[in-house]
């Protein structure tokens, strides 16, 4: 049985959580943010699949970024990786290290499932110049990724 996050977790004054792409077009409201539109419509090409995680960052009872993570099965059977394909943040609340703790939270739930890896879809690779390398992620050639240590092994010195 593998676990589902259903509560997420609240960092400060911000809330993150997993979500599905209905609630999201929803929490629109009508008020027609363009990010947030922008950010459905990439989400829409995500399989909605129990291997697809739709995560958001909230602050107020308002959705400031959204990521969509998809999980990966080996050629074994088991879970090897996820790749973060979809990252947008609300323009008006940029530099404030809500996608960092976004991805820092889809890297706990990669973990969780098993996976020893995560990868950076081609498209995001250009967001935050220096952001993917200062969270950890390394690129020798073959695309943006990061190596994944189980849960409770730390890397000393």
């Amino acid at each position: 049985m593998v676990p589902i996050l259903k509560e997420g977790l609240e960092v400060g004054t911000m809330r993150i959580r997993q979500t599905d792409l209905q609630e999201l077009e929803r929490s629109d409201g009508g008020t027609r943010r363009s990010w947030l539109e922008a950010a459905c419509i990439r989400l829409q090409s995500l399989p909605n699949h129990r291997s697809s995680r739709f995560l958001v960052a909230e602050e107020d009872g308002q959705i400031r970024a959204v990521l969509g993570l998809r999980l990966h099965w080996g050629a074994n059977g088991r879970l090897g990786k996820a790749i973060i394909c979809v990252l947008v943040v609300d323009p008006e609340h940029n530099d404030r290290g809500i996608g960092s703790r976004l991805v820092r939270f889809a890297e706990g739930i990669a973990r969780v499932h098993g996976c020893t890896r995560v990868d950076v879809g081609s498209d995001l690779e250009s967001w935050g110049e220096g952001c993917w390398l200062g969270l950890g992620y390394d690129d020798p050639g073959a695309g943006l990724h990061k190596v994944l240590r189980p849960s409770g092994h730390w890397k000393c010195g």
